[in-house]
C-alpha cells in the first residue's frame, strides 16, 4: 500500500486550506470528506493519494478553462473585486501544483 508521510508544514497548510474552502461552502461530498480526513493526519494512504491527485488535476483544469463562470461568480458576490478573485485563483493554482508535486513523488 502506497503512502505519503507529510513532514512539510506547507503541505499540511495546503490540505487545511482546501478543507477550509470545503467548509466555507458547506460541502460534504467525497472530496470534502477526503480532505477533512487528512487535515490532522500526517500520512496519506492508498487510493486516497490517487483521489487527491484527481481532485487537484481536475481543479487545475477547471481553473484554466473558459472563465465565463468568473463573471457569474462576481455577479453573485458583488463584495468581491475581480483582482481579489484572480489573486485567489492564483493562490489555489499554486497550492494544487505544490500538493500534486508532493503526491506524485516516487
Amino acid at each position: 500500500m502506497a503512502k505519503r508521510i507529510i513532514k512539510d508544514e506547507r503541505i499540511k497548510e495546503i490540505i487545511k486550506n482546501i478543507s477550509q474552502d470545503f467548509r466555507h461552502s458547506n460541502e460534504l461530498d467525497d472530496y470534502a470528506l477526503l480532505f477533512y480526513k487528512y487535515e490532522n493526519d500526517d500520512t496519506i494512504r492508498g487510493n486516497d493519494i490517487d483521489k487527491m491527485i484527481e481532485y487537484c488535476t481536475t481543479g487545475l483544469t477547471e481553473l484554466h478553462k473558459d472563465l465565463a463562470w468568473r463573471q457569474q461568480y462576481l455577479g453573485e458576490n458583488p463584495q468581491m473585486k475581480e483582482t481579489q478573485l484572480l489573486e485567489n485563483m492564483f493562490t489555489i493554482e499554486q497550492e494544487y501544483k505544490e500538493l500534486l508535486a508532493f503526491l506524485q513523488k516516487s
